[in-house]
């Protein structure tokens, strides 16, 4: 795939290099001293040591590809297994990757949704919904959790990590061949692409993306293999096989994170379109894709109801404020008020707009030459391909990355914690290949064994700074969590109800089909477990603590009645409707927290589903706090209407509400709250609902 336009090229690489510098090292941060020291030396010892450094081509392409890839494939997962067991303690890293976990663990029993034992209010958490069917569901897409469910399976889950960082170095290397043999450079394709994955050894980006159950490695792998498909198709291998392949790694990436995946098919799409492999290819092409687009339809059916409506959208419409604030684009109403509060308050006023997209575009790319370099400058050497030899086909990788950065710019929360730039991690194949290509290209003649030395000792000396704060970063977050199932098993514990405040522990060890109903593992907010302990009276009751361990709580059973912590339904069982929901803390609660309804305006509303544990006569009432900015609601339970809560006074307080007889089965409720106005000294039409009381 040789350029026709050898000048075009060329002028669209320089563009190119003056888009990163403006998006990426525009700022001195993103040229640290370090670097340039490291670049300083290395540079002095390969001209000085040149007679050595001119063998370093015949070294690297000394040993057969298989061995070399199949060496670096297990350093690789080395790396990975070492970060997973010392830095995360072989724990989840975030919320995302145990709500992962919980999916595949489902998908590994043959479900989408697991059922919660009774009451259900007990395992509400984020990032889960309950479906139509009263299943409870994660919100993020089936592909990831697919790759995970077979190692769930085995017992062995969290070595999904190793086993990926295996497969993105074998991805590198079919990619960097299908780039070289697309260039007509297939000698130097071969060195470049030993180079590439040698350098990616060092990033702290890969070592985290890989460790960590989140899905961006997933789509690396699949993203290498199927633009060297597209590459090999356009070549002229248009085998059914390998078109299937193509199909099936863009349908993953689909079925695995939307937006890259969107990405993907427009950069396949420009491939295919600029080399014509024919219908046939096509055909089949769309075969490979059409299983897991189905997989995909069939979760979001199951989750929301609607084969078309995204989980994470049914999610959103739930637990955030407003309704629309995780959409992609520009606008006010862009950015969760309640996921990420403190992102959105320094949004403005009028909300995430282009001036916004291009700072938080701008971080992630600062992050990205870090994340996969060490040193960030390193990555102008992706455009040398182009500026200096004219590459085509390396200006498609370079459109890749591009395209992702400025896609991602529409998605207004930007790099988190440990991670970097880990919304971009999914072009890192790309970036280390071109940076490699960069490195030894062929103008360079003799002097390219000189230039991957350099390339390798700059990329190792400036990940150190940022593998020892990243890792000791992580270390320090994992150091309070525990490994719920193995706490159990380790204290021989083979029935009880473990309560536990962490909720990546909660979402990485649920697992009803295995426990039971003997073992449950419950979120706890100090009384919402009353219920639970109702329904179960005869389990032990336990509680995680850090460094997996366990205590035993002595307590007395629970008294005849009813005690519903109303925010425990949020936000996996709450439906509001013109309103926005969440749990807050509050002095003088049961629990220390309620359920803030905000935003609110007459008509407004919410139900609030929970289930009881002991059927009977109550007195039933609603606790609730008054204060200047509250509103009157009208209540229903069960349909049938309950007296209306007033909320305003001139002082916060918790407040009993007006006490009604209610026969209770069981079994699930659902209480209703609708906004019918305010007080005219009021200042708002908020609620803050406690608790739904009730004695016998």
């Amino acid at each position: 795939m040789s350029a026709t336009r050898p000048g075009l090229v060329r002028a669209l690489g320089a563009v190119a290099a003056l888009g990163w510098v403006s998006l990426a090292l525009y700022q001195p941060a993103g040229w640290p001293r370090a670097g340039f020291m490291a670049l300083g030396i290395s540079l002095a010892l390969a001209l000085v040591l040149r007679p050595v450094a001119k063998h370093v081509p015949r070294v690297l392409l000394a040993p057969p590809r298989v061995a070399f890839v199949g060496v670096c494939a297990i350093a690789a997962a080395g790396i990975s297994w070492w970060v997973l067991r010392h830095a995360m303690r072989d724990q989840p890293l975030s919320i995302d990757a145990g709500i992962y976990l919980l999916q595949a663990r489902a998908i590994a029993h043959g479900h989408f949704g697991i059922a919660a034992p009774h009451p259900v209010q007990a395992f509400g958490d984020r990032f889960l919904i309950e479906g139509p069917d009263g299943l409870l569901y994660g919100i993020f897409p089936p592909g990831w959790p697919l790759a995970i469910a077979p190692l769930v399976v085995l017992g062995v889950p969290t070595l999904i990590g190793p086993v990926i960082a295996v497969a993105l170095v074998v991805a590198q290397a079919t990619l960097g061949r299908a780039v070289g043999r697309a260039a007509g450079d297939e000698d130097g394709g071969e060195l470049a692409t030993r180079v590439s994955i040698l350098i990616s050894l060092a990033s702290i980006g890969r070592a985290l993306e890989t460790a960590d159950l989140l899905s961006h490695a997933l789509v690396a792998v699949l993203a290498a293999f199927a633009m060297a498909g597209a590459l090999d198709l356009a070549g002229g291998a248009r085998t059914p096989r390998r078109a299937v392949v193509v199909g099936l790694c863009v349908g993953w990436v689909l079925a695995s994170r939307l937006l890259d995946g969107l990405v993907l098919v427009a950069a396949v799409a420009g491939v295919l379109a600029w080399r014509r492999p024919g219908a046939r290819a096509l055909f089949w092409m769309g075969a490979g894709a059409t299983p897991l687009l189905l997989l995909l339809a069939l979760e979001q059916h199951a989750a929301t109801g609607s084969w078309l409506t995204p989980t994470q959208t049914q999610y959103f419409l739930r637990s955030d404020w407003p309704p629309t604030c995780h959409r992609l684009g520009f606008g006010a109403d862009v950015g969760c008020t309640v996921e990420h509060p403190g992102p959105v308050s320094r949004l403005g006023g009028d909300g995430y707009q282009l001036r916004e997209g291009l700072g938080v575009t701008r971080e992630r790319a600062g992050s990205l030459g870090e994340d996969l370099l060490g040193w960030p400058p390193l990555m102008l050497l992706a455009f040398v391909p182009l500026v200096v030899g004219a590459s085509a086909v390396d200006g498609v990788a370079v459109a890749l990355v591009f395209a992702l950065t400025l896609a991602y710019g529409l998605f207004y929360y930007g790099n988190a914690m440990f991670f970097g730039a880990r919304h971009l991690f999914p072009v890192a194949a790309f970036v280390w290949l071109l940076v490699a290509r960069g490195a030894v290209c062929t103008r360079l003649g003799a002097l390219r064994g000189a230039g991957a030395l350099v390339l390798l000792a700059v990329a190792v000396w400036g990940a150190r700074e940022p593998w020892k704060t990243r890792t000791a970063g992580a270390a320090d977050f994992q150091q309070a969590r525990s490994d719920l199932r193995r706490t159990m098993e380790l204290e021989g514990i083979d029935r009880g109800i473990l309560k536990t405040h962490d909720l990546t522990s909660f979402a990485s060890s649920f697992d009803p089909w295995r426990d039971d109903g003997r073992r449950i593992m419950a979120l706890d907010d100090s009384s919402a477990l009353v219920e639970l302990r109702r329904a179960h009276p005869d389990l032990p009751l336990f509680l995680s603590l850090p460094d997996n361990r366990v205590g035993r709580m002595y307590v007395t059973r629970p008294p005849p009645g009813i005690l519903v912590e109303l925010e425990r339904s949020w936000p996996t069982f709450v439906r509001p409707s013109g309103l926005g929901s969440k749990q807050d803390t509050q002095t003088g609660a049961s629990g220390g927290s309620v359920l803030l309804l905000s935003h609110a305006s007459p008509g407004a509303s919410i139900e609030i589903a929970f289930e009881t544990a002991v059927a009977g006569e109550y007195a039933v009432w609603v606790d609730a706090v008054t204060g200047p900015s509250q509103g009157d609601y009208a209540l229903e339970l069960d349909g049938v209407a309950l007296p209306d809560w007033n909320g305003y006074a001139a002082e916060v307080g918790v407040v009993h509400g007006p006490t009604v007889r209610r026969s209770m089965d069981a079994t699930r409720h659902v209480l209703v709250a609708r906004c019918i106005g305010r007080d005219p000294a009021s200042s708002g039409y908020d609620a803050r609902l406690d608790a739904l009381v009730g004695e016998p």
